[in-house]
């Protein structure tokens, strides 16, 4: 299915703040979520990273629009392996290749496909209709959208100088704060089936 995205101006502090409120009302579960995904990451590498990381957002959607988790959210991404494996696959290429030309190209590519996860677990997208559907959702604020990236990135970068653990906090509060930026950009396609979107 296309993405119905809408022309939204990007609103980073606001979406981390949104994240922030998503994470804290089950902080828990979700330190520990991200415990799993960092350790089989570890294991499975790149195999494995998609699909948790797409876990990590159908934890995050799922919080915000049923106030709820569960720890086998983290594993729900592998229901989209294939896809969600070659998003990881595809855009780690891309952000190499803007690595080798400089630095800040590597913000403007991850900004670019900032919301591919999203998409083939909310649109059930298949990789590249993902990555082009991330793409042509960014374009309609790409700067806003580096600025977005740029400050994800000193959130993550925070964490880790906090001894490393600060990251158990600050990963989940990214995805998040990237699924509250799809809420805005695109909308979830999944509506809420209990509860109150926790996201406004």
């Amino acid at each position: 299915m296309a993405a119905d995205a809408v022309s939204v101006r990007a609103t980073p502090g606001r979406w981390i703040a949104q994240g922030w409120r998503v994470v804290q009302a089950d902080l828990g579960n979700f330190i520990l979520m991200t415990v799993i995904a960092l350790a089989l990451t570890c294991v499975g590498h790149v195999v494995v990273a998609g699909p948790l990381t797409c876990g990590l957002f159908i934890a995050s959607r799922r919080r915000m629009q049923e106030s709820r988790t569960q720890i086998s959210d983290v594993f729900d991404g592998f229901r989209h392996f294939l896809d969600s494996f070659l998003v990881c696959l595809v855009s780690s290429v891309f952000l190499l290749i803007g690595l080798v030309l400089f630095i800040f190209p590597v913000f403007i590519v991850a900004a670019l496909y900032l919301y591919a996860y999203l998409f083939v677990v909310d649109r059930n997208l298949s990789f590249w209709d993902a990555l082009e559907a991330s793409r042509k959702s960014v374009l309609r604020d790409l700067t806003g959208h580096v600025l977005f990236v740029i400050a994800l990135a000193l959130l993550n970068f925070v964490g880790l100088l906090l001894f490393g653990v600060g990251i158990l906090v600050t990963i989940p509060v990214t995805v998040a704060a990237i699924a509250a930026a799809y809420s805005d950009a695109v909308g979830f396609h999944v509506r809420p089936t209990t509860g109150p979107v926790l996201i406004a």
